[in-house]
């Protein structure tokens, strides 16, 4: 752990602040790339800013209200992050999604097309996000003798690097997406195809590591985040399975014809 990356005189440089802004910075440059290509930077330099927008928002509002003991009542710890730092990705996640098909629908924009350009660009943006948060101790698991375990202050034991361990499975799927993203664009596979896979392994990555993890709000047997990973993966994966099925009916109705 890390908490203090480095000082500037009487000014701390907090690691979870600075690899936030690095992962802004990566996922904003992915989108400008890609943007040019399509010459259309102006119209999805828009569109990324209010969608960030809208993450960090909704993803502040769900941790606040999975999390609403930790503030004590508090008004001003509901606002200031370092007062009671914290935010639900799957959070930011559903509230980005939502704001930025209304924002295609209205602007007339293709929505699978941004939808597939925004992902790669969260994904590779998730990999420093994650390592900020295993620096600077916003996250830890459990207790283990893994020769990757970490020790975290304050606490007994060798810990998870959870955050760490999310980090290189956030690499593996950045170049996964990567390379599935430049064949969406050469139209080699259907547009969606690349955030409906972001959506669908990040979900399988919060699920999976939620079991190594030490701090997590439970309702029943699972935590908040697996049970919202488990209703994301039905809510995406359902229409898809609709018109998969459908497309192989009409399929054979052809052929019978």
């Amino acid at each position: 752990m890390l908490p203090i990356l480095f000082t500037i005189g009487r000014f701390n440089v907090y690691s979870f602040g600075f690899f936030l802004a690095l992962s802004f910075l990566l996922s904003t440059f992915i989108v400008w790339k890609f943007a040019k290509e399509d010459l259309k930077e102006t119209e999805y330099f828009d569109a990324f800013l209010y969608t960030n927008i809208v993450v960090l928002a909704f993803a502040r509002i769900f941790y606040i209200i999975t999390h609403f003991s930790d503030f004590d009542f508090n008004p001003l710890r509901l606002i200031v992050v370092r007062e009671a730092p914290g935010l639900s990705l799957l959070g930011g996640l559903i509230g980005g999604a939502v704001f930025l098909f209304f924002y295609a629908r209205r602007k007339k924009y293709d929505f699978l097309h941004l939808a597939d350009l925004f992902s790669l660009a969260f994904s590779f943006a998730l990999i420093f996000a994650k390592i900020g948060e295993q620096l600077g101790g916003a996250g830890y698991g459990r207790e283990t003798r893994f020769f990757l375990g970490v020790k975290v202050v304050g606490l007994t034991g060798i810990r998870h690097p959870t955050e760490l361990y999310e980090a290189l499975l956030y690499i593996l799927l950045s170049i996964i997406l990567l390379v599935l993203y430049k064949k969406s664009v050469r139209r080699k596979i259907p547009s969606g195809v690349v955030s409906y896979l972001f959506v669908i392994l990040t979900c399988f990555i919060f699920f999976g590591l939620e079991f190594l993890k030490e701090r997590s709000v439970y309702w029943s047997i699972l935590s908040e985040r697996q049970i919202g990973s488990v209703l994301i993966f039905l809510l995406i994966s359902i229409p898809v399975l609709r018109k998969i099925i459908i497309a192989k009916w009409l399929s054979k109705k052809k052929k019978n014809i």
